[in-house]
């Protein structure tokens, strides 16, 4: 069962922590540590008394999009397998999903239900109508929407359905206009920028809650102040920074970040960011926030940041699952929800696969003092900032983590 995969992972990683903490030699480090542990102390002692919940990424309109982003990994992904794309998802799939979901909860707890693609939105609005309505069906399920879009296809009737069903929305937005019509471009090769901007606003203007997805390309790490000014310029205050990753079975395709790029973008992003904040201008960017949290003792939500694979559910538009978005191939696959229960496929050779792939340290990190809150990151995306010989991400940590330290304990 995923809650007994969840359990040992806490338990794993409190293990692991602990083991470790006695080599590190830094006061921070060690006062850090000893937050970590004791909140994976509480996660594992309170986790049976949280309501039985249940976290899902679907794919309803599978690697189908009405853009062609020269990087984009899912249609890498995609390429990559018998069978390149679903289509749309059918009612009856959806009518089996939402059964297994409250067959899954007992038809009582909480579901956080993330839709991706591809473009989800090419599905239509009447697809998220029906899948809203059917869940509204199991009143003692709790549910939580989310959806990460190109933007391009939000409507005023879109915006609205968002806000009255709470949705948080991600959008793709690759910053200023030069850098976003060259990375991301409509199927018939026009630019998109004036687009998206114009469904931000829509989403503005129905008070949707939603943050922006930036896709960090070689070219754009180049810029990171022009980056961040655009970020301040468009008054967003939510942010994701995303590296962009080499295609599979590629060591250098002209974009992805290199492990010195990624190091020099994020330790001038951060100087910029800190800047603003202390002259009242606060933007909330997920690795910042995520190390913040991590040092007042919370478990970070970005998966991958201790170096752990969690096995999800990602669900493809014809209803086979797989444990990770970076790993929709067929040896990756769990199964079908057609076939098997939801409990089933989290105990699936997909899944025990991916877990067995998950550790993922370099030479590198035998020494490094931020190895028990990393272990080498996410496997997919090490590839940024990770060699045996040099780590991008622990040089940023050595520059922005004492400051963070110092910003936290003000």
């Amino acid at each position: 069962m995923i809650i007994l995969l969840l359990v040992e992972t806490f338990q794993h990683v409190y293990i692991l922590i602990l083991y470790q903490s006695v080599n590190v030699v830094n006061t921070f480090l060690k006062r850090f540590n000893k937050k970590i542990i004791f909140q994976h102390y509480l996660c594992y002692n309170t986790y049976m008394d949280r309501p039985k919940t249940i976290s899902l990424m679907i794919k309803p309109s599978s690697a189908s999009c009405n853009l062609r982003c020269r990087y984009c990994f899912y249609m890498d992904e995609s390429k990559n397998r018998m069978v390149p794309s679903h289509g749309l998802m059918k009612e009856e799939t959806m009518d089996v999903l939402i059964g297994r979901i409250a067959e899954y909860l007992d038809n009582k707890g909480i579901a956080n239900i993330s839709f991706q693609g591809g473009e989800p939105l090419v599905s239509g609005l009447g697809y998220f109508r029906k899948f809203t309505e059917k869940m509204s069906r199991y009143p003692d399920i709790e549910v939580h929407y989310s959806i990460q879009t190109n933007g391009t296809l939000i409507t005023e009737n879109i915006a609205r359905f968002f806000r009255e069903h709470k949705f948080l929305v991600g959008v793709s937005l690759d910053g200023y206009r030069e850098n976003m019509n060259y990375y991301r471009i409509s199927a018939d090769g026009s630019d998109v920028f004036d687009k998206v901007l114009e469904g931000i606003e829509l989403l503005k203007k129905e008070k949707v809650d939603y943050n922006i997805l930036t896709v960090v390309t070689r070219k754009l790490a180049e810029h990171p102040k022009a980056l961040f000014e655009f970020y301040l310029s468009e008054g967003f205050e939510y942010v994701q920074l995303i590296p962009c990753l080499p295609a599979l079975g590629v060591e250098d395709d002209g974009m992805s970040l290199t492990p010195e790029l990624y190091a020099s973008f994020y330790k001038s992003f951060f100087k910029a960011w800190k800047k603003a904040y202390n002259n009242g201008h606060y933007i909330n960017v997920n690795l910042f926030e995520n190390l913040t949290a991590m040092m007042q003792g919370s478990y970070p939500y970005q998966c991958g940041m201790i170096g752990r694979c969690i096995a999800q559910y990602v669900v493809e538009a014809n209803g086979d699952v797989f444990p990770c978005d970076f790993y929709c191939l067929d040896e990756y696959r769990m199964g079908n929800i057609h076939e098997s229960s939801l409990q089933q496929l989290a105990r699936s050779h997909g899944t025990a696969l991916l877990m067995k792939t998950s550790h993922c340290e370099k030479t590198i990190c035998t020494g490094c003092r931020f190895r028990n809150i990393c272990h080498g990151g996410c496997q997919r995306q090490n590839t940024c900032y990770l060699r045996d010989d040099y780590c991008g991400y622990q040089e940023v940590l050595n520059m922005i983590v004492p400051e963070l330290f110092r910003m936290v304990n003000k």
